[in-house]
């Protein structure tokens, strides 16, 4: 049997963080562990080809994960709520149960253009359901149960005070 992968010291500190933070990406695990970026790419890489994390892309980062410590379609649905207007976005809904593109609008003042790219994500990701209702398009989350218990898991990570309120309200404290 061969060494133990997580011996060294900067290893076991990058299992530590990604197991924490399920679904963080390269310049944040620098960001917290202060390794140089050389060095922390050798040891993702390592923990890679050992089993240890998976990792996942998402556009244009790549998100890590201990491997099997995440389901897929968990991994999916927690990049995109790795992402603050995604993750607001969907506490709105889910909070709401549905809303409109212009509930949407109306909360977070962005640009339509903007809201219609984060929606379309949140579509594509399977984490929303669209309905014609008329000339609107109304949006479900479309296992809120599922997302909510997801968003709740994980809200430590996550570090939005947002996510504390959401957790007390889905869960009626």
């Amino acid at each position: 049997m061969g060494p133990d992968p997580l011996e060294l010291e900067n290893r076991r500190a990058i299992y530590q963080l990604v197991s924490k933070f399920p679904g963080i990406h390269l310049r944040a695990v620098q960001k917290r562990l202060g390794l140089q970026m050389g060095v922390l790419e050798y040891h993702l890489n390592y923990m890679e080809k050992e089993s240890i994390l998976a990792s996942q892309t998402d556009g244009y980062r790549k998100l890590y994960f201990v491997r099997e410590a995440v389901s897929h379609p968990d991994k999916a649905s927690l990049s995109l709520m790795r992402q603050e207007i995604l993750r607001r976005i969907v506490m709105l809904i889910l909070l709401k149960e549905k809303a409109s593109f212009k509930d949407i609008m109306d909360e977070f003042k962005l640009s339509k253009s903007t809201i219609s790219f984060h929606l379309k994500k949140l579509t594509e990701g399977n984490v929303l359901a669209t309905e014609k209702s008329g000339r609107e398009t109304i949006y479900s989350v479309i296992d809120p149960e599922k997302t909510a218990q997801l968003i709740i898991t994980y809200k430590e990570s996550f570090l939005d005070s947002v996510v504390d309120r959401f957790a007390d309200a889905w869960l009626g404290i």
